[in-house]
């Protein structure tokens, strides 16, 4: 509670500043030797950022930003005598320390209050005022009585309010001290979003800042020095795989007087106010750092509930312990099937995950957008694929096939004929030597529905020169189950046609798709 109201103060005391622009700042690449103790290599150079004192006994200090490939490293040269830093949480505001704000180069565009069902999308243009429409965006009618535009205007009233704390996952605060590094802005958010708006299962843990950036001081002749790594993994989401323009903040704290709950302070921006990245000191990565979502140069996009493509974010992994990145992110709408009426939560998280296989050296095939990378040479087709089963076989003529499942998965919006069945999938694409690309096979069907099939598997030979569907026949009158059938395809001339049919055959066992 102490360091709560304290922040308050901040809050207001800290938002009271000289006008101006803020320095901007080219940050190169550095490659320290130690990381943690002096910061001579640094102090050599001039600084990139002089820090400017707002208000009576702040200190004066200089700054230098470098990318140092694992993380933005912040070394400081701070004037003012000896520094009183905190002994425990409760007064880290009271006493000397360093305050850092971080987000990426632009806001986050979150789409219009709204909400989705299997036919498309609403949204309420007008906020609450646009409750009092009696169609929404797809022609369906909605509850426009007393009860039902009172239940609306009170969801548009949650989103709006939601979507301050949604907006504050995008941006970092520390607070920063020997033995103490708390985010003081994303963090508080996240658990108020999971408090008062979600179940904690709503909001994916993507999204709660993780990791802790690393602080260390050494005493000076005129006061201290500091240095501040910031890792890539506690960086706030990021719209791009190249890392090239970030904001950031730096606020020096000086002891508080007696009776007072905070010191005076030196920032990097005279223009800042607190929490508005606009007033933040812009820095241009310079060699930008490159992440890659897979060895295909994947673009950082995903799909949609409906199918559509979009751009996406992602958070770098921990100190880039892998090679990719894989997992990104939408903001999106929440959907569900049959929602006709506002419900859920405006935006929503929407996980985005890339894969890969490897074909030979130098060679892969990566998804969700099916690529195909061979050395430098990189092709990216329109379709989308799923992970499981993906698979190649190389042909004779060099051609490469390419397979997708089989699989059984289930409709999103569990809506339409039969929306809770599952349905099955097994694809196979050929690609050419001259990178064009061919459906060759496809099979799948709704399972268990009103009509056959009532259950389904497949087999796949070494070679794949045969693939057989297995198709179980609706149950009888009596309950009992019923026969199986199978259909051949062959592989002839690089794509697949029918060359066998059966009745009352013994399905696969094991079971491939075992999920039926």
């Amino acid at each position: 509670m102490r360091l709560t109201l304290a922040m308050l103060v901040v809050i207001v005391s800290a938002s009271v500043v000289c006008a101006g622009q803020a320095p901007r700042v080219t940050v190169a690449e550095s490659h320290p030797t130690a990381l943690g103790g002096s910061i001579n290599e640094y102090a050599s150079a001039t600084p990139d950022i002089i820090l400017m004192p707002q208000g009576e006994g702040a200190r004066k200090g200089r700054v230098w930003i470098r990318n140092i490939g694992k993380g933005l490293l912040i070394a400081g040269d701070i004037e003012g005598g000896a520094p009183d830093f905190p002994r425990d949480r409760d007064s880290l505001i009271a006493k000397d320390h360093v305050e850092v704000w971080l987000t990426a180069g632009v806001d986050p565009v979150l789409p219009p209050i709204g909400w989705g069902h299997q036919f498309g999308e609403n949204t309420l243009a007008n906020g609450a005022d646009s409750c009092a429409d009696n169609l929404d965006e797809t022609g369906i009618s909605r509850d426009s009585s007393p009860e039902g535009l009172r239940k609306c205007r009170e969801w548009a009233s949650k989103q709006q309010k939601y979507r301050r704390y949604f907006q504050r996952l995008f941006l970092r605060q520390w607070l920063l001290a020997p033995d103490y590094a708390v985010e003081s802005f994303a963090a508080p958010a996240y658990e108020e979003i999971a408090s008062r708006f979600a179940s904690k299962a709503e909001i994916p843990a993507s999204l709660k800042p993780r990791g802790t950036p690393k602080f260390w001081y050494s005493p000076s002749a005129k006061g201290y020095t500091f240095q501040v790594l910031i890792p890539y993994e506690s960086f706030p989401p990021l719209p791009s795989l190249e890392l090239r323009d970030l904001r950031l903040l730096v606020d020096v704290f000086s002891a508080a007087p007696a009776g007072k709950k905070m010191g005076a302070f030196s920032g990097s921006s005279p223009a800042r106010a607190w929490a508005k990245p606009e007033t933040f000191n812009i820095l241009r990565i310079d060699p930008p750092r490159v992440f890659q979502m897979t060895p295909c140069d994947t673009p950082l996009n995903g799909r949609d509930i409906y199918g559509n493509v979009r751009d996406a974010w992602f958070i770098p992994q921990e100190e880039q312990k892998g090679e990719y990145e894989s997992d990104g992110f939408l903001i999106v709408n929440g959907a569900g099937g049959y929602r006709y009426e506002p419900e859920g939560l405006s935006p929503v998280i929407r996980p985005v995950h890339d894969f890969w296989i490897s074909v030979s050296p130098g060679e892969w095939i990566c998804g969700s957008q099916l690529t195909h990378k061979k050395d430098s040479q990189r092709t990216a087709f329109p379709q989308r694929v799923d992970a499981e089963g993906l698979a190649t076989h190389r042909l004779p003529n060099s051609d490469l096939l390419v397979k997708v499942g089989p699989s059984a998965s289930y409709s999103e919006f569990g809506s339409g004929q039969c929306g809770g069945c599952p349905y099955t999938n097994l694809t196979i694409y050929r690609l050419t030597t001259d990178n064009k690309i061919y459906e060759v096979l496809k099979l799948g069907n709704v399972i268990a529905g009103t009509g056959p099939p009532q259950d389904q598997d497949f087999t796949i030979s070494a070679d794949w020169s045969q693939v057989t569907e297995y198709d179980q026949e609706l149950d009888d009158e009596k309950g009992n189950p019923g026969s199986w059938s199978s259909t051949t395809y062959c592989l002839k001339d690089s794509r697949y046609e029918k060359c066998g049919e059966k009745s009352d055959v013994v399905p696969p066992n094991p079971r491939i798709l075992k999920e039926l």
